[in-house]
């Protein structure tokens, strides 16, 4: 081992190990700010149902697809991602040894054969990713408005300098003739070796320039937990996995709501009570530990934001930014919470001045902003965002990693109306009409049978006990509402 390797050595050990005590660090902040939800045991259900739908859409990439060309060049980027995690810990050998490679498997020509090709198909997944963002951003209401842009350049940067210095290595060993690949199967790493010099030291530097990028973008997401677009590469399995519908092909979130929880179990209305029961969510503690899950996997690609029809009609909502805004107010709140703070649901603080003596100071304001509410309150969520969305699923279906806007937002919406019987002046007339009147118009009940009349004929009612082929569901609108009512008498 000469100079050379010993420097290497040591800078590459000093940068591994500052990079793990980091990443650990991070790992324990997210995992203790996701187990402040409340509980969601239907989540556990079906674990193999959940196996195979998680592989399905990780590996099969089901849901990227549904935009094929990105789709396929993050497929790429991904697999490079895992399998040229082999060429990292290669790396690490190739610092102590310039002719070193990878134990047992480093010198098998199909090893070297797949890491050649897949790390040629992820450099130009990468630079076509690259190419759809610099070309977004330049629309007038690009999907990646909102989004963390230097943390997006910086991953981007991160695995076109890894991938690069990956062919550097195998070039210097092709120009020090240390190679021990066929150029038919790594043609890429030869055509470099053709224009580097021989230099013995060559692959040392660059495995330790390779490591240095490698350990920086740890270092880097270490010291930002709320970095969705890495993070999102181990999360998403997660997310995925504990999805709310593990059976559909399409989004979780998509289909009847869920069932209003208190403490992981359906709210009994019959014996309710909003001093001991949670309507809805108020503070973002109240949300299941799915949802926390959900806020810290957000990769901010927007693909939600651009199809969410609130945000394309200049609507205040964009459902990238609400679950970001949830995210980083979760997490800046976390040091309150992890100290036993917490309102309980009458409002009174459930921690002592003793347990909050050592929080600092911008999480104890953090933990006074209330969820809902405009700026003048500094709320987390602007109620004009909240009441805009129409609740379509458009942003579930799209979301690659299963994010479930949707409950989240009606659950905040629940409180909101329960609770605080705040919402729009505009919603104010109908919810008096359907709870004095059982239907939006305000129409007497006895009217509701109306519309039969003249028709000529009997129209038959579905009894109890009664056998019919097909029922038709009238329904409010056309039962009371004039120009429903014609289609519904014709129908009839």
């Amino acid at each position: 081992m000469g100079i050379a390797q010993i420097v290497a050595t040591v800078l590459a050990g000093a940068v591994t190990i500052t990079a793990v005590v980091l990443a650990v660090r991070a790992v324990l902040t997210i995992t203790s700010v996701i187990r402040q939800g409340q509980p969601a045991p239907e989540r556990f259900t079906g674990k193999g149902t959940r196996t195979t739908t998680m592989l399905r859409e990780t590996l099969g990439h089901t849901r990227m697809l549904k935009w094929s060309a990105i789709g396929a060049a993050h497929w790429f980027v991904m697999v490079s991602f895992l399998i040229l995690f082999l060429l990292v810990v290669e790396a690490y050998f190739e610092v102590v040894d310039p002719e070193g490679g990878l134990p047992v498997i480093g010198h098998w020509l199909p090893y070297g054969l797949v890491t050649e090709w897949i790390g040629i198909l992820g450099l130009a997944g990468i630079g076509y990713l690259v190419f759809v963002r610099q070309k977004s951003i330049r629309s007038k209401r690009s999907r990646f408005l909102g989004s963390t842009m230097w943390q997006a350049y910086f991953v981007e940067g991160v695995i076109l300098g890894v991938l690069v210095c990956g062919f550097l290595i195998r070039g210097f060993k092709v120009a020090n003739g240390t190679f021990e690949f066929p150029s038919w199967a790594t043609p890429l790493s030869h055509a470099v070796g053709d224009v580097l010099p021989q230099a013995a030291d060559g692959p040392t530097w660059v495995a330790l320039v390779k490591l240095l990028i490698s350990m920086g973008w740890l270092i880097t997401i270490g010291l930002n937990p709320t970095m969705g677009v890495a993070w999102h590469r181990f999360l998403a399995f997660v997310n995925i996995f504990f999805k709310r519908s593990p059976e559909k092909p399409a989004g979780s979130g998509l289909g009847a709501l869920r069932p209003m929880m208190s403490a992981g179990k359906p709210l009994d209305f019959e014996e309710a009570d909003p001093e001991k029961d949670q309507f809805g969510v108020a503070q973002v503690e109240q949300f299941t530990w799915k949802g926390l899950l959900d806020f810290s996997t957000c990769t901010e690609c927007g693909r939600c934001q651009s199809q969410c029809p609130a945000w394309n009609t200049a609507k205040p909502l964009s459902p990238k930014l609400l679950v970001l805004s949830l995210r980083d107010h979760a997490y800046a709140k976390a040091p309150y919470l992890l100290a036993g703070g917490g309102k309980d649901l009458t409002g009174e603080e459930k921690a002592t001045a003793d347990q909050l003596a050592k929080v600092d100071v911008l999480a104890m304001a953090e933990s006074e902003r209330p969820l809902i509410g405009g700026a003048d309150e500094n709320g987390i969520i602007d109620p004009d965002v909240l009441w805009s969305c129409t609740t379509c699923g458009a942003c579930v279906e799209q979301c690659p990693v299963d994010i479930e806007h949707v409950d989240h937002i009606v659950d905040m919406r629940r409180y909101q109306v329960l609770i605080e019987s705040s919402f729009p002046a505009e919603a104010g007339v109908m919810l008096r009409n359907l709870e004095n009147k059982g239907n939006p118009w305000g129409a007497p009940q006895n009217t509701r049978e109306d519309w039969t009349k003249g028709l000529g004929f009997e129209v038959p009612r579905a009894g109890s006990g009664a056998d019919f082929e097909y029922l038709f569901w009238v329904g409010c609108a056309g039962a009371f509402e004039d120009r429903a009512k014609k289609t519904t008498r014709a129908v009839a």
